[in-house]
């Protein structure tokens, strides 16, 4: 049996805020350490996942596997980056800032409408018809041509990658 109490106190602590002033390379060890936390949660339970039924192709346990990796690899990113900031760091105050994110906000009412023509036209179709208003939009390219390039290489490489190498079936949308 697991105890909870020590597991409890580590997720208070990532999620709670004391009321003091942290340095940003405090907030940042913290933040990778719940993430490393998350991380070993994340991979025990993708071990209780059953094996593989189909011989040939990546099983269940595959893409969380994945997930874990990069979130640890991303963790270590952070905490190794943390580690080599200055002490006397100045911390920014979070309402210093009161703009509006609007860019972000764009890419987030993106990917939803990505994900609903996902749904409704499938992975390929919806990857080539969002894609150059996230190029446009989110990593502001103006270049025509490296927007169409870069829409194709990603619509129809990763349909090469999971129907031909991974032999996963992507959506096709509901009205195809």
């Amino acid at each position: 049996m697991v105890k909870t109490a020590p597991l409890l106190k580590v997720i208070v602590v990532c999620f709670t805020s004391r009321g003091e002033k942290m340095s940003r390379g405090r907030e940042d060890r913290q933040v990778a350490f719940c993430f490393l936390l998350l991380a070993a949660i994340w991979g025990y339970l993708t071990l209780q996942i059953p094996p593989t039924s189909i011989p040939g192709t990546p099983g269940p346990r595959f893409f969380p596997w994945l997930l874990v990796t990069g979130l640890v690899i991303l963790s270590l990113v952070m905490l190794v980056g943390s580690l080599r900031q200055p002490a006397d760091e100045k911390q920014v105050d979070a309402d210093a800032k009161k703009d509006i994110d609007w860019i972000g906000l764009g890419t987030l009412a993106m990917f939803f409408v990505y994900v609903w023509m996902v749904d409704l036209i499938g992975l390929r179709w919806g990857t080539l018809v969002m894609m150059p208003f996230f190029l446009f939009v989110s990593f502001r390219l103006r270049n025509i041509m490296e927007i169409a390039l870069i829409t194709l290489v990603l619509a129809f490489g990763v349909d090469f990658v999971f129907r031909v190498l991974l032999k996963m079936a992507l959506p096709m949308g509901s009205i195809f």
